[in-house]
Parts: structure tokens; C-alpha cells; sequence
């Protein structure tokens, strides 16, 4: 995690920081996320909601409105492997984030065809607004861990409670006095 948390900060030097330290406007986390063997498809989900107040972007007959809030956090996907028909990837709903009312209705995206299949090789980076709609597709293999390193880029305000836990890899490896790893 250290690694990749100088590795991040020297590519967009200086413009962000972790979230030790309150210095700046946007911060970042970074997790793993992984899909075991045989796991079914997720359900259709946002990670963030849209916030309190804020506006969605709406539908008129010139088709969709800017009036959009702007993103308060920004999901970057990088797979640690191939992601294909067999690992499993990450299917999105392209355009879901601009309203509100379409939580619920994920089912719809793919019956419309609306959908993008994250399918991708190791390395590669697929980035979204923190409120798309999208799923993670099954993991039909019968023994390949399917890990993707994710990195949540958000204004500082935000603090992510609901997906990936409190507990720090970086925080617990700074206390034992170890270095971090990703693995």
C-alpha cells in the first residue's frame, strides 16, 4: 500500500493526499477487492449515493441536462489479473449516475442493452463516478481469486463508511512499525 500510495502521489504530484492528512481538497483510499471462486454475480448497486440536496441531471426532449452535481468521489478499478467470461468483471450502467430515480432499476440497463462489460487485462484501468450503477458479474472458475486494486479519489468531506470497512492496512503496518504490501 505504501508503494502505491507514492507511486499515486509522484504521478499527480502533490494535487492530492491520503487520508492522514487534511491538506488538501481531494483525498484518496485504496482497497482490494476480490471476487472468490465460484461467487455469483453481485446485485445492481452504487457505491456512493447521491448527496443530501444535490442535483441530479434530469431528462428533457434535447435529451440529458447539465445540471448534474458534480462528483464528490471517483472509483478507479485496476485489475491484478485478466478479467474475462470466466475470472468475472465489472458490468456498468454508462449515463446511471445522472439521476437518483434509476436506483432500483438495474435489471433495466441490461434488458435495454445499456450496459458496459468491464472485461480487461492486468493493469488496465477502468474509472467511474462514485454513484454509477454497476455489479460485479459471477466468478465461474473453480479456484481463481479474481483481485482488483481499487482507489477512491474524494473531497476530503467525504469519508466512505459503508463499503470496505474502517479497519487501515496502512495505519495497522505505520503502528507495528512494518511495511504495507498489496498482495
Amino acid at each position: 500500500v505504501d508503494r502505491v500510495s507514492f507511486i499515486l502521489e509522484r504521478i499527480l504530484d502533490g494535487h492530492i493526499t491520503t487520508s492522514n492528512s487534511k491538506k488538501k481538497d481531494i483525498e484518496y483510499d485504496i482497497s482490494v477487492v476480490y471476487s472468490k471462486p465460484g461467487a455469483p454475480h453481485q446485485g445492481w448497486h452504487a457505491d456512493g449515493n447521491h448527496q443530501r440536496g444535490a442535483i441530479d441531471a434530469g431528462w428533457d426532449v434535447h435529451g440529458w441536462n447539465g445540471q448534474l452535481a458534480p462528483p464528490y468521489a471517483l472509483c478507479l478499478f485496476i485489475p491484478l489479473m485478466d478479467l474475462d467470461e470466466r475470472t468475472g468483471y465489472t458490468q456498468f450502467w454508462p449515463g446511471s449516475h445522472r439521476n437518483r430515480g434509476l436506483m432500483g432499476f438495474g435489471p433495466v440497463a441490461k434488458l435495454a442493452e445499456a450496459t458496459w462489460d468491464g472485461k480487461c487485462n492486468a493493469g488496465d484501468a477502468i474509472s467511474y463516478d462514485y454513484r454509477l450503477m454497476h455489479r460485479g458479474m459471477p466468478n465461474i472458475s473453480s479456484n481463481v481469486v479474481r483481485p482488483v486494486l481499487q482507489v477512491l479519489f474524494r473531497k476530503s468531506w467525504y469519508v466512505e463508511k459503508r463499503n470496505y470497512g474502517t479497519e487501515s492496512i496502512r495505519q495497522k503496518s505505520e503502528q507495528s512499525g512494518e511495511a504495507a504490501a498489496v498482495a
